[in-house]
């Protein structure tokens, strides 16, 4: 197994094994604050609780003002927060330069995302053989700067001919991205730029020259 693929994997465990100790998730319906309405509404604020199944609505967090939604009716959730996700990139595009045509790359990188984050819940209420069936839908999007590390190849190509070794660099990389979630998988589109640490940084052709992936992240909050 690669470098790369090995960083990736241990990327992937980790970001698991931190949302298995948590008691929720943001795909999911928990207790909290949300904007609520139903077809013909406008947005209103409610405080959610949720137990099982069920979802009991009120209009304070102190659960004095009980909202009883109209029956059999789709009800909408909406809520807004800040995202910290850990994420990786596993192609990167980087557009022509110098004596190099345009490159697709899959070395190793792990970035931290910081970001602006809705979510939108949606409960149908379907008619079925046996009676009203209850679906969530989720989907979400967020927007916000990453920032992390990684590798790149270190050739004579990547150089311009400068030098004659062939070594994995290490980069520092930070860029923008805007992704969206569908149940538990958040994936994307980012742009970035890396910065090659060593003494070669002056000569490296990518330095500092915009890139364009895939980002796939798992949440951390």
């Amino acid at each position: 197994m690669t470098l790369r693929y090995l960083g990736l994997s241990l990327i992937v465990l980790a970001c698991y094994g931190c949302s298995s100790v948590r008691n929720s998730h943001k795909y999911e319906l928990s207790d909290g604050k949300y904007s609520f309405r139903q077809p013909g509404e406008e947005f209103r604020r409610v405080w959610a609780y949720v137990k099982d199944d069920s979802v009991s609505l009120f209009a304070d967090e102190k659960g004095s003002q009980p909202i009883v939604p109209q029956i059999f009716k789709d009800e909408y959730f909406i809520k807004r927060s800040f995202d910290v996700d850990v994420i990786a990139v596993p192609f990167k595009y980087r557009p022509a330069s110098v004596n190099l045509p345009r490159q697709l790359t899959t070395d190793f990188n792990g970035n931290i995302f910081l970001g602006y984050r809705i979510d939108r819940f949606r409960l149908i209420h379907k008619n079925t053989p046996i009676g009203i069936k209850r679906i969530y839908k989720h989907r979400a999007l967020s927007v916000g700067g990453f920032g992390g590390l990684g590798t790149a190849a270190i050739t004579p190509w990547t150089t311009n001919n400068m030098m004659t070794d062939e070594y994995t660099g290490f980069v520092l990389s930070r860029g923008l991205a805007v992704m969206v979630g569908l149940n538990n998988l958040t994936f994307g589109v980012g742009v970035g730029w890396d910065n090659l640490t060593d003494r070669d940084r002056a000569i490296w052709i990518y330095q500092d020259k915009a890139w364009y992936g895939l980002t796939i992240g798992l949440n951390l909050n």
